[in-house]
């Protein structure tokens, strides 16, 4: 016998670089308030304080577009999590500004592209 997990809001995967946030939404809440939850999600993870500080302002996130230019399709945050055609269990990626007012590219690290075999010994 097999359990189904279900969730009755949709889900995410929010990415940068190696780290990978797991949220659940509501598809009737706005993008900026998806953000204010990673954000709080980033803050409560308490290994450092790197995200200590950090505003949902500095925070924007972009829905991949893999067959498309650009990559990444930039999301509003006025839009509904809806309106913003995304799949639910899908990626989305976040980057945030720098100190400078730039910011940074959209980037995951590349399992695959790094993998190599280990010996396990059996």
């Amino acid at each position: 016998m097999t359990a189904d997990i279900c969730t009755t809001k949709p889900y995410f995967r929010f990415k940068r670089g190696v780290l990978t946030v797991f949220l659940e939404t509501r598809a009737t809440e706005k993008i900026s308030a998806v953000k204010a939850h990673l954000v709080a999600a980033l803050q409560a993870q308490g290994e450092d304080d790197a995200f200590a500080e950090l505003d949902p302002a500095r925070v924007e996130l972009f829905a991949p577009q893999p067959d498309a230019e650009p990559q990444f399709r930039q999301l509003a945050s006025n839009q509904k999590v809806c309106e913003c055609g995304v799949n639910d269990c899908g990626e989305i990626f976040f980057v945030l500004q720098n100190d400078d007012g730039t910011w940074e590219e959209p980037c995951v690290a590349d399992y695959d592209a790094d993998a190599q075999e280990m010996d396990t010994g059996y």
